[in-house]
């Protein structure tokens, strides 16, 4: 049985729903259109349909090279390791070196970079789809070559010809790796926290003084640094982005400290970077570092997303190997109801995965040419450059609703994956014989980096409420639309849907309410009895400040999983119009998907008085690891914060809500999952 979860394969021809989605995700004749005259002479094709082949034919190469070398070598590679030397390099074992040489022989480096400075200039969908090739062979390989095109496309969009040069030719051919420098030891996703400052020099360059930490691939020879523009700044706009070189002129220019020993990703270089005076060069303006490096953590999150698909793919592959040829009471156990039903929903929920990321994947990507294509094309005609920009804003919109929910939805579910694929393993997944345990713990990496969960759920949320106050009648002119296609679609399984998007939007609503009352209580005004409507007016952008968002944030993640699990059901929708063969899965993921959203809507509605009181007593101060708040300090407390609930005598009890407009509940709302128009 262990030698078939190992055997070699073609991971990209072998796998028909990832083929389905190539040939009908992807657009070619779309992004035909957009494609430079430099990368469509380095492609030697002449039409977009030769162009598709192409790109097909490239990964179908790499997908053999990721299941018949890297694959098989991934367990040694993990035993192997990385370590530090003394002089300060990562020593990386030969087993790695021989993967990562077979993929710069393949030109992996430069798929995605202009040809200008060597590269293919594939379109960054292709470049980011591969993420799941690479991820399902091997996760330390792929951490230590997912950072080649990255980081020559910040280079290449927010740098002068100068650092274009210095950096891009060699990051192309694989001679240098890139890396990101963001964390610091007390600063992770609030990125205004950061210390590490830099000082511009007579030359023109920068001197860059502090320490980074969690740093992947942090001994990569280029580095991209966001720092202070000055010693002690303060605010997101004085963070500025620089181009940092492991070494300057045969001289350490930043030192590794330490790499971290990690639960996975043994031989991937999670590095602690030391920056003492380390020369740098400036990328974009001055004081627009944090909007520049949005760019590359938008596109890593895709990236984990598609990453996570991978460990889906080879975790539901290997389960599904085992299950067929375990046998209990007389027939395999794949046969057995439980772990056929659970087979079934792994299959489904990696199908739903793949369709919505690749979705994702694809937006990006013509976000990317569409951009390239009007800066190169300034004279083009008024006509053409406004019917591209309205393609930009769709896809835009896309890639901004859906990044954080792919991020987020894989990087909790593909973690339960890998547990139900090694709970089918029974003891033996809970040894090192069969690879099941392993996977888990390669899993447990992707809810927390490129932004944690909850950083993406506080996002989603937020970006989702200031849309909806931003337009609250069409809000809810479109929820009596939604009520009607409850039960007025023909399709039943779209009138399930319609249910679906009924319960997050009335659930979403009742956010929106909380949010509103906080904003009165805070003010201190009296809503007089308006409706909903007239309270948003009324309060304008006072209703947006961050102190009235403390009860909603409460329910950020049942929000971020309901509107996630919507948008899979949607794109799964989507995929069965394109092709009915594909409707099983959709009605599965739909069967599954309406109890849980259903869970979750009752979550938010029982506004929990315990969490309540206790997140309003932190919120002044009144516990510190304790409960000896006075009885009188959590009355002041409800009515310092507004808490509809308070702590007296060990119950509690609940404050009058006549204040806040609109508290009926049976009121709900629904607008499509395409029309986010969130600012982040």
């Amino acid at each position: 049985m262990q030698s078939a979860i190992h055997k070699k394969s073609n991971f990209f021809s072998d796998n028909e729903d990832l083929l389905w989605h190539f040939d009908n995700k992807f657009k070619f004749d779309d992004a035909w259109k957009w494609i430079s005259p430099a990368a469509r002479e380095a492609s030697g094709v002449s039409s977009a349909a030769e162009y598709a082949s192409l790109w097909r034919d490239v990964l179908g190469g790499f997908g053999e090279v990721c299941g018949s070398s890297i694959a098989p070598n991934a367990r040694k590679v993990e035993e192997d390791g990385i370590e530090l030397s003394k002089s300060g390099d990562v020593i990386v074992p030969e087993t790695l070196r021989r993967n990562i040489e077979v993929m710069i022989q393949m030109g992996v480096p430069g798929v995605g970079t202009s040809p200008e400075y060597g590269g293919s200039g594939a379109p960054m969908f292709i470049e980011l789809s591969a993420n799941e090739l690479v991820y399902r062979a091997c996760p330390s390989t792929a951490l230590n070559t997912c950072w080649w095109g990255p980081i020559s496309h910040v280079i290449e969009r927010f740098g002068g010809e100068r650092e274009r040069q210095m950096a891009i030719p060699k990051l192309v051919t694989g001679e240098w790796s890139g890396a990101m420098a963001l964390t610091e030891p007390d600063a992770g996703s609030d990125l205004g926290q950061i210390s590490t400052w830099a000082e511009q020099q007579p030359d023109g360059t920068w001197r860059i003084t502090g320490t980074k930490r969690f740093i992947s691939n942090g001994n990569a020879e280029v580095v991209l640094v966001l720092a202070k523009n000055a010693k002690g700044a303060t605010g997101l706009n004085r963070l500025s982005l620089f181009m940092c070189l492991r070494d300057d002129g045969g001289a350490r220019n930043i030192t590794v400290t330490k790499i971290e020993h990690k639960l996975g990703l043994k031989a991937s270089a999670t590095c602690e970077l030391k920056f003492d005076g380390a020369k740098a060069w400036l990328l974009g303006e001055d004081g627009k570092g944090f909007h520049a490096m949005l760019q590359l953590m938008n596109e890593a999150r895709i990236g984990v997303a598609l990453q996570g698909v991978g460990l889906m793919e080879a975790t539901l592959r290997m389960a599904q190997d085992y299950a067929s040829q375990r046998k209990a009471w007389g027939k395999p156990i794949a046969q057995h109801e439980l772990i056929a039903e659970k087979l079934l929903d792994l299959e489904v929920e990696l199908k739903a995965a793949r369709s919505l990321s690749l979705a994702a994947c694809y937006a990006h990507g013509m976000v990317h040419l569409g951009e390239e294509y009007l800066r190169t094309n300034p004279e083009l005609p008024s006509s053409e450059k406004s019917a591209v920009e309205a393609k930009l804003v769709r896809y835009r919109r896309r890639v901004r609703q859906w990044t954080p929910l792919i991020k987020y939805w894989l990087g909790e579910n593909a973690f339960l994956h890998a547990r139900n694929c090694m709970q089918i393993f029974g003891g033996y997944g809970f040894t090192t014989e069969y690879r099941a345990e392993w996977w888990l713990r390669e899993a447990m990496i992707l809810p927390v980096y490129e932004g944690t969960s909850q950083i993406q759920a506080l996002m989603c949320l937020k970006d989702t409420i200031k849309n909806a106050i931003k337009r609250p009648r069409a809000l809810l002119e479109k929820a009596l639309g939604s009520k009607l296609m409850a039960v007025s679609y023909r399709d039943p399984l779209d009138r399930k849907l319609a249910k679906c998007r009924q319960l997050y939007y009335s659930s979403l609503l009742t956010i929106i309410r909380q949010v509103v009352g906080e904003a009165y209580r805070s003010s201190r005004r009296d809503s007089g009895g308006m409706d909903l409507i007239k309270s948003i007016k009324a309060l304008g952008k006072e209703l947006q400040r961050q102190e009235n968002f403390g009860s909603a944030l409460i329910n950020a993640e049942r929000i971020c999983e309901m509107k996630s699990l919507v948008a899979l059901a949607d794109s799964l929708r989507r995929d069965a119009k394109i092709d009915p063969s594909r409707r099983w899965i959709y009605e599965r993921f739909l069967y599954k998907s309406l109890p849980r959203i259903t869970s979750l809507k009752m979550m938010v509605e029982v506004q929990d008085p315990v969490i309540a009181s206790r997140l309003g007593r932190v919120a002044v101060g009144q516990i510190s690891g304790s409960h000896a708040a006075s009885q009188a300090d959590r009355l002041k407390v409800a009515a310092e914060t507004g808490s509809r609930h308070v702590e007296v005598d060990g119950r509690v009890a609940s404050r009058a809500d006549s204040d806040l407009p609109g508290s009926s509940r049976s009121e709900t709302v629904d607008y499509t999952t395409a029309e986010a128009d969130a600012t982040r």
